[in-house]
């Protein structure tokens, strides 16, 4: 049963800047990725300096996710990170 494409998105590699074109199925099961063309990583948070200022200098608890942890602060806002398949696998070799 061929899968049938939804949407045709374009992204920027986060490591080496080249433009990614991600064709996006519909979901057809629970199962595999409804994506092609690059690797998904989710979101990153950004902070501003002011505010990574003042929560070093108080006493705050850190927030664990996965192997990350994170200091709690409020993010500006949130940047998609997508790697194109040449720079994911270079490093799984």
């Amino acid at each position: 049963m061929p899968k049938e494409l939804k949407e045709i998105i374009e992204r920027t590699c986060a490591v080496c800047g080249k433009e990614i074109s991600v064709r996006i199925y519909k979901k057809l099961s629970h199962k595999g990725c409804n994506y092609r063309g690059g690797h998904y990583f989710g979101k990153i948070p950004f902070y501003t300096k002011r505010e990574i200022a003042c929560t070093s200098k108080q006493a705050v608890p850190d927030k664990r996710i996965g192997w990350w942890i994170l200091p709690k602060m409020t993010p500006y806002k949130y940047e998609e990170y997508w790697e194109c398949p040449k720079c994911y696998w270079r490093y799984k070799k």
